[in-house]
């Protein structure tokens, strides 16, 4: 074979696999960019439902400029207008990353969570990223964890976690890693928080879709938000890294 010929092939092979593999080596199991111009709705379902007091719709969960685009709006006639969308495979253990901007509008919640409803029938085994804007400030904000699942008392960070910045200036990388023996919350690969079963009353066992919505209430969300004011929360891309047994 001419070498030169076979040196490209090479190259070519290692640009392939390294698309699929993150900087420690995991490869990629699913993954959306929202770059193809419109939500692949054989992988998502967009919520079109009543939640947390508010009603999802599709008009309101769309992709624009190569990003996953979620509103909620305290519509002065209709109410409280929000969005929500999940994942219809199921997962179980690995890692989640999604590089997300929370909205910058005080008095809602911006979640990324998993859930294991199965039509009323499941766990509620759940794992939670949760924004509360109201906590945003110029320099610095807060994030909230918690899990939590049918007929057990619930974990919550309480305080929540501070930050160093401000959540909705930017995009981050947030996500978590659930594994047999923990969960490890992180931003830009800093880790916050560390659950280990072992400590706590919930075992994550159960597979899971992974969800994204926008909601508000005025307890503990200190919501709602200035009415008709149109209030965004960008995805751009999305990630899971299957776990690997050391």
């Amino acid at each position: 074979m001419n070498k030169k010929f076979f040196i490209i092939c090479f190259v070519c092979f290692l640009s392939i696999m390294s698309c699929n593999l993150n900087d420690t080596g995991l490869e990629v199991e699913f993954e959306d960019d929202f770059n193809n111009g419109q939500i692949d709705e054989s992988v998502w379902q967009i919520g079109t439902w009543g939640e947390h007091g508010g009603q999802t719709g599709r008009e309101r969960c769309y992709t624009e400029d190569g990003y996953l685009t979620l509103v909620f709006i305290n519509d002065s006639e209709e109410g409280y207008l929000s969005s929500a969308i999940q994942t219809r495979e199921e997962f179980l253990y690995g890692r989640w990353e999604a590089r997300l901007k929370p909205s910058s509008v005080p008095g809602v919640l911006n979640s990324m969570y998993t859930i294991d409803w199965d039509d009323g029938d499941g766990t509620k085994q759940e794992i939670d990223i949760e924004f509360l804007t109201y906590t945003f400030d110029d320099n610095s904000g807060e994030v909230h964890f918690a899990v939590h699942a049918d007929g057990f008392d619930s974990f919550n960070t309480n305080p929540d976690i501070e930050l160093d910045f401000n959540p909705s200036e930017d995009f981050h990388v947030w996500g978590f890693e659930i594994t047999p023996e923990y969960i490890q919350w992180f931003v830009d690969d800093e880790v916050l928080l560390t659950y280990t079963y072992s400590e706590n009353d919930i075992v994550i066992d159960s597979e899971y879709q992974l969800k994204f919505n926008f909601w508000t209430r005025e307890h503990w969300i200190n919501g709602p938000p200035e009415e008709d004011i149109e209030c965004i929360y960008q995805i751009d891309w999305i990630r899971f890294y299957p776990y690997v047994e050391d």
